[in-house]
C-alpha cells in the first residue's frame, strides 16, 4: 500500500507540474493576443477576439471548468475594446464568418480522414501509430482555421531540408571548399535549432512552429555530420562518430525540455539510421548495437515523459530492424556473445517500459492495454527469434534460455520492491502473470533446446503441471493456460514416441509384439503419471478453476483409465508378449469399479472395450492353422476362446457383485444371455469337424441341454433357441437319412432318427403337448408355452420317420407315400380334437391330396418308362384315389375348418387328377381296346359328374363334365374311328349311345323330383 501510494503521488506531482507550466503557456499567449488586439486596427479586431475565445477554451478545457459560450466571451471583448464604428462593415463580417467556416469540416473530410484509417489500421498499426499525431497536429490547425499554415510549414522544412541538402552539395562548388560548406551548414543547423528553441520559449503561441524549426535544425545537424565525416571526409571516424553522438543527445535534449513529439521522432530516426548510413560503425556492430541499445532505452524514457506511447512501438520496430541488418553480415564461426548480451538488454529494457507505471483502474475496466499487449508479444519474439540466430549451438541456446527464467521468477516474487507496487494489487498480479508467463516459456523452450528427444515430453509435461499449479495457486488464468499448452505437447510428443515404440514392437503371430523396458515404455508410464497428476490438480484447486477447465478434469481422467490400461498391459507384454491378451480382463475389472467409483461411463464402456483384447490371440491362432477350429488352435489360442467365451458370464457377475445400475449393465445382461445360448452348440462346431458321424445325435443333446437351461433360467433367448434348435435337429436327422441312402455317407443316421422320435415323445410328455389346458406347477406351464410351437413339429417328424422306415423296410417309396397319406388322412379323420392338430387341419387336408397327385405322377411316369412297378403303383393309386374322394366328398367334423371356400377347387383337382390315373390303368389292363376303353372311361367320368351337379354345392362341375364330353366326342370322330373296323365302329357308337340315353333317362328321374 505505501509503495502504491508514493507513486501515485509522484505521478501527481508530475501532472501538477506539467499543466502549471501549460496554465503559464496559455496566459502568456492569451496576454499577447489582448496586448496585440488593442493595438491592431478595427478590421482584425474580430479575428482577434475569436483567437482569444479559442484559447480560453483551450484553458479551460485543460483546467476542467466548462467554458463560456462563443457570444458571451466576444460581448465581453467588446465591451472592453472600445470600436471604431457603431455599424461593422462587410468587410468585417466576412472576416467573422471565416472562421465559422473554417471551424466547421465538410462531410468528405472526417470519411477520408477517420473512416479510411480505420480500414487500414490493422493491416498499417505501425504506421498508424505516427500518423496519428501527425493528423492530430492537423486537426488542431484545422480548428483554429490554420490548415494552411499546416500544410505550408510542412512543406516548407521539406523543400528546405532538401534545398539544403542540394545547395551544400552542388550550389557553393565555386565558392567554399568542403570545410567552409559543412561550416556554413552547422551555422544554419544552429541557427535553425536556435530560432526554433526561442519561438517555442518566446511565443508560446508559436510553440508548434518552433517545434517544426527545432526539428529542422536536427536533421540539418545529421546532414552536416553526413557530410563532414564520410562525403568529404574532413573529420576522422571517431570524432564523425562523437560528432553524430554528440547531435542525438542534444536531439534527445531538446525533445525532452520542450517534450516535442517531432523533436523525439527525428531524434529516433537520425540517431538510429544516420551511423549506419555514414559507415561509421561498420568495423564493429558491437560499437552500434551498443550505442543503439542506449538510443533505445533513451527513447523509452522519452516516451514515458512526453506521454507519447506510440514513440515506443516506433522505438521496438526500428530496433527490431537495425539489430537485424546489424547482425546478418556477422561471422558464423565467431561466436556472437556481445550482441546477445546487448539483446538481453533490449529485451528487459522494453519489458520494463511495458510493466511499469501500470492503472489499476484502467486494468480492472478495460483490461491490460493493447500497445502493452503489443510491446510485451512483440518482444518476447524479437528475443527467441534473434537469440536463435545468435547462439552457437543448440546448448548454448538452452542455457541462455535457462538463464533467463531466473530473472523473471525474481521479478514475480519481488515485483512490489522492482516497480513499487501493492503486494496485492491487480498491477502486481499483471506483473506476477507475465513474469510466470515469460519464464514458463523461456524454460520450455530451453528444455526443448537441451534434452535429447525421447525425454523431452517428460519435460515438457513436469513443466505444464508445475505451470497449472502456479497459476492456479496465484489465479493466473493465462499461466495456466500455457500449461495446458505445454501438457497439451507434451502429451502428443510422448504419446507419438510411445506408438513408435510399440510400433517398432510388431512381429509375426502368435507373438504379435516384442518390447523391451526402454524410453518408449517409461512415455506410456509418464502419460499416466501425467494424467493421474493432472487429475488430482484440477480436483484439489475446483474451486479456483473456470467450468471449461472442470470438464478439463473429467477428461484428464478419462486420458488416466486409457493410459493406465496401456501402461498395464504393454509391461505384461514386456515380460510375457501373449499374456498381455490373456490378462485384459484385470484391468477390465478395474475400469468398471473405476467407472463406478467415479461416475464416469467412458471409463466403464472402455473397460468393456477391453473384451475384444481376447480376440487377438485367437485370429493370430487362426492365422497359424489356417481355421477357426477349436480342435486345430495353438494353446494360446484355445486359452483365449475359453476365456472369451466364461467372460460373458463373468461380466455380467462382475455387475452383479458391484450392484451397478449403469448404461452397461444392459450390455452384461445381453452377453450373459449369449453365454448361455452359446453353451448349448458350443461343442458343435468340434463334433460336425472331428466326429461328423454323430452330428444328429449331438444336435438332439443340445437340444436336451437347452431344454435344461431354459427349465431352470427362463431366459427369452433359450426359449426361442430351443425351439430352433428341435426344429433344426429334426432337419438334421431327416437330411442325415437322406445322405445316407444317396451319398454314401457313414453316419448314425438312423440313430439319430430314432432319438428324434423319442425326444418328441418326451417334449409331448413333458410339456403335456396332447392336453387343451395344461396343469402343474408353474415351470410345467412355462415349458409348455415355450414348446407349444414344437408340438406340432411331433407329428411332422412321425410322417418323415414313417416315410423313411417304410422305405428302408420296402424299398417301394410309392408305397412309404401312401402310407404317409394314411397317416395323415387318419389324423384329420379320427383325431381332429387333439390339441396340436387343431391349427394343422388344413395342412393335412392340403398334404393327402397333394400326396395322390404325386403317386399319380410316380404312375403316369411309370407306365411311360413300361416299368414293372407300374401294376402296384396302380394299385397304390387306386388306394389313394379312394382316400382323397374320401376327404373331398365325405363329410367329416374337420371339413368346417377346411371345406369353406376350398371345396369346389379340390373337387376339381381330385377330378382332373383322376383322369391321368385311370387312362394310365387302362394303358395297363388292356393291350388293344385301351383306346376305345379311355373314350367311354371320359363318357362315363362326364356322366358321373354331370349327376353331382344336381346337388347345389357341386352345380359348378356342370363346366367339368360338359368338357370331358366334348374331349371324348372329339378323340372318338377325330381319332378313334380311323382306326376301327367296322364291327368295332358298331359296338363303340351303341355303347356310348346306351351309355348317353341311360344317363339322360337317370339324370331327367333325379332331377324332376328335385325341381
Amino acid at each position: 500500500m505505501e509503495g502504491e501510494l508514493l507513486s501515485l503521488r509522484a505521478e501527481l506531482a508530475l501532472l501538477e507540474r506539467d499543466n502549471q507550466r501549460r496554465l503559464e503557456t496559455f496566459e502568456r499567449r492569451l496576454s499577447a493576443l489582448e496586448a496585440q488586439l488593442r493595438r491592431d486596427d478595427t478590421e482584425t479586431k474580430e479575428a482577434l477576439v475569436e483567437s482569444t475565445a479559442e484559447l480560453e477554451d483551450e484553458l479551460a478545457l485543460l483546467m476542467g471548468t466548462p467554458s463560456k459560450p462563443r457570444q458571451t466571451i466576444q460581448q465581453a471583448h467588446s465591451s472592453t475594446i472600445p470600436s471604431a464604428t457603431a455599424t461593422p462593415t462587410p468587410k468585417s463580417s466576412e472576416s467573422k464568418s471565416t472562421p465559422e467556416r473554417a471551424g466547421k469540416p465538410s462531410v468528405a473530410t472526417p470519411w477520408l480522414q477517420e473512416g479510411l484509417a480505420s480500414l487500414l489500421a490493422p493491416a498499417l498499426e505501425p504506421l498508424n501509430r505516427v500518423w496519428e499525431p501527425l493528423a492530430n497536429f492537423y486537426r488542431h490547425y484545422q480548428r483554429q482555421g490554420k490548415a494552411p499554415v499546416f500544410f505550408m510549414t510542412a512543406a516548407g522544412i521539406l523543400a528546405l531540408v532538401f534545398g539544403f541538402a542540394y545547395l551544400l552539395q552542388f550550389s557553393f562548388n565555386n565558392y567554399l571548399g568542403p570545410a567552409g560548406k559543412v561550416i556554413l551548414g552547422f551555422l544554419v543547423a544552429a541557427a535553425t535549432t536556435f530560432g526554433g528553441v526561442t519561438f517555442s520559449r518566446r511565443m508560446p503561441h508559436m510553440a508548434d512552429y518552433g517545434s517544426g524549426l527545432i526539428a529542422l535544425g536536427v536533421i540539418l545537424l545529421y546532414l552536416c555530420g553526413y557530410f563532414a565525416g564520410p562525403y568529404y571526409q574532413l573529420l576522422p571516424v571517431p570524432v564523425g562518430v562523437g560528432l553524430l553522438v554528440a547531435t542525438t543527445g542534444l536531439s534527445y535534449l531538446l525533445a525532452l525540455l520542450f517534450e516535442t513529439r517531432v523533436v523525439s521522432m527525428v531524434t529516433l530516426l537520425g540517431g538510429a539510421t544516420m551511423p549506419l548510413v555514414a559507415n561509421h560503425f561498420d568495423p564493429s556492430a558491437l560499437v552500434y548495437l551498443s550505442y543503439l541499445l542506449a538510443l533505445a532505452l533513451a527513447m523509452l524514457h522519452l516516451s514515458r515523459q512526453i506521454r507519447w506511447p506510440q514513440l515506443a512501438i516506433v522505438t521496438m520496430v526500428l530496433s527490431a530492424g537495425m539489430f537485424e541488418f546489424s547482425i546478418s553480415n556477422l561471422d558464423g564461426a565467431v561466436p556472437n556473445w556481445g550482441p546477445l548480451l546487448i539483446l538481453h538488454g533490449f529485451f528487459y529494457g522494453f519489458a520494463h517500459y511495458a510493466l511499469r507505471g501500470l492503472s489499476a483502474e484502467l486494468i480492472e475496466s478495460k483490461g491490460l492495454e493493447r500497445r502493452r499487449l503489443i510491446i510485451i508479444a512483440a518482444n518476447l519474439v524479437l528475443f527467441i527469434h534473434i537469440s536463435w540466430s545468435l547462439a552457437p549451438n543448440s546448448n548454448a541456446l538452452g542455457i541462455v534460455w535457462l538463464l533467463n527464467l531466473l530473472p523473471w521468477m525474481a521479478l514475480a516474487i519481488y515485483s512490489r520492491w522492482l516497480f513499487g507496487y501493492n503486494a496485492i494489487s491487480i498491477s502486481a498480479r499483471v506483473v506476477q502473470n507475465m513474469a510466470l508467463l515469460h519464464g514458463g516459456l523461456l524454460a520450455g523452450l530451453a528444455i526443448l533446446a537441451l534434452c535429447s528427444p525421447a525425454l523431452l515430453g517428460i519435460v515438457w509435461c513436469l513443466e505444464g503441471l508445475l505451470l497449472i499449479f502456479l497459476g492456479a495457486r496465484f489465479g493466473f488464468i493465462s499461466v495456466r493456460s500455457e500449461g495446458y499448452i505445454a501438457l497439451s505437447a507434451a502429451g502428443v510428443t510422448m504419446l507419438w514416441q510411445a506408438l513408435t515404440w510399440v510400433a517398432g514392437g510388431v512381429v509375426p503371430a502368435p507373438m504379435l509384439l516384442s518390447l523391451s523396458a526402454d524410453a518408449g515404455w517409461g512415455n506410456w508410464l509418464a502419460l499416466c503419471a501425467a494424467a493421474f497428476a493432472l487429475t488430482r490438480l484440477l480436483q484439489h484447486c475446483a474451486d479456483r478453476i473456470t467450468p471449461r477447465e472442470h470438464h478439463l478434469t473429467s477428461f484428464a481422467d478419462n486420458a488416466f483409465v486409457v493410459f493406465l490400461s496401456a501402461s498395464f498391459l504393454l509391461s505384461v507384454g514386456i515380460l510375457w508378449p501373449q499374456g498381455m491378451w490373456l490378462l485384459a480382463l484385470l484391468p477390465m475389472g478395474f475400469l468398471i469399479w473405476h467407472g463406478k467409483r467415479t461416475g464416469s461411463a467412458f471409463s466403464e464402456w472402455f473397460g468393456l472395450s477391453h473384451y475384444l483384447l481376447l480376440f487377438i490371440p485367437l485370429l493370430a491362432s487362426a492365422s497359424i492353422v489356417g481355421n477357426l477350429h477349436f480342435y486345430d488352435q495353438i494353446p494360446y489360442g484355445k486359452i483365449a476362446s475359453v476365456e472369451a467365451f466364461l467372460s460373458l458370464w463373468m461380466i455380467a457377475a462382475l455387475y452383479k457383485h458391484l450392484d451397478m445400475q449403469s448404461t452397461g449393465f444392459s450390455l452384461a445382461l445381453n452377453l450373459r444371455k449369449l453365454f448361455y445360448a452359446l453353451v448349448p452348440i458350443f461343442f458343435l462346431p468340434t463334433v460336425l469337424y472331428k466326429a461328423n458321424d454323430y452330428f444328429p445325435i449331438a444336435v438332439w443333446l443340445s437340444g436336451a441341454i437347452a431344454l435344461a437351461l431354459y427349465t431352470h433360467l427362463k431366459l427369452e433367448v433359450l426359449k426361442q433357441e430351443l425351439r430352433i434348435l428341435i426344429a433344426g435337429a429334426s432337419f438334421v436327422a431327416i437330411i442325415s437319412c437322406a445322405l445316407q441312402e444317396f451319398a454314401n455317407w457313414q453316419g448314425f443316421a438312423l440313430s439319430g432318427l430314432l432319438l428324434g422320435l423319442v425326444s418328441m415323445a418326451a417334449l409331448l410328455w413333458i410339456g403335456q403337448g396332447l392336453r387343451r389346458k395344461p396343469a402343474g406347477q408353474d415351470w410345467r406351464l412355462a415349458l409348455h408355452r415355450a414348446l407349444k410351437p414344437l408340438f406340432p413339429l411331433a407329428f411332422y417328424y412321425l410322417a418323415a420317420t414313417l416315410l423313411i422306415i417304410s422305405y428302408a423296410l420296402s424299398r417301394d417309396f410309392a408305397l412309404a407315400l401312401l402310407l404317409c397319406q394314411l397317416y395323415f388322412a387318419g389324423l384329420y379323420i379320427f383325431k381332429p380334437q387333439l390339441a396340436p392338430l387343431r391349427n394343422q387341419l388344413t395342412p393335412l387336408y392340403m398334404l393327402s391330396l397333394r400326396l395322390f397327385e404325386f403317386i399319380t405322377l410316380l404312375q403316369v411316369a411309370a407306365v411311360i418308362a413300361n416299368s414293372a412297378k407300374a401294376p402296384m403303383l396302380g394299385v397304390y393309386n387306386l388306394v389313394a384315389l379312394g382316400i382323397a374322394s374320401l376327404l373331398v366328398y365325405q363329410r367329416f367334423f374337420a371339413n368346417r375348418a377346411v371345406w369353406p371356400g376350398r371345396r369346389l377347387f379340390n373337387l376339381w383337382v381330385l377330378h382332373l387328377t383322376a383322369i391321368p390315373a385311370y387312362i394310365a390303368l387302362l394303358a395297363q389292363v388292356l393291350e388293344t381296346m385301351w383306346l376305345p376303353a379311355i373314350s367311354f372311361a371320359l363318357v362315363v367320368h362326364a356322366t358321373l359328374l354331370l349327376f353331382q351337379t344336381l346337388r347345389p354345392d357341386t352345380q359348378k362341375l356342370l363346366k367339368l363334365s360338359l368338357m370331358l364330353f366334348g374331349i371324348a366326342a372329339l378323340k372318338i370322330v377325330l381319332w378313334d374311328m380311323q382306326d376301327f373296323s367296322l364291327i368295332q365302329k358298331i359296338v363303340v357308337c351303341m355303347l356310348v349311345g346306351l351309355c348317353m340315353l341311360g344317363a339322360a333317362f337317370q339324370y331327367q328321374k333325379f332331377l324332376t323330383p328335385r325341381k
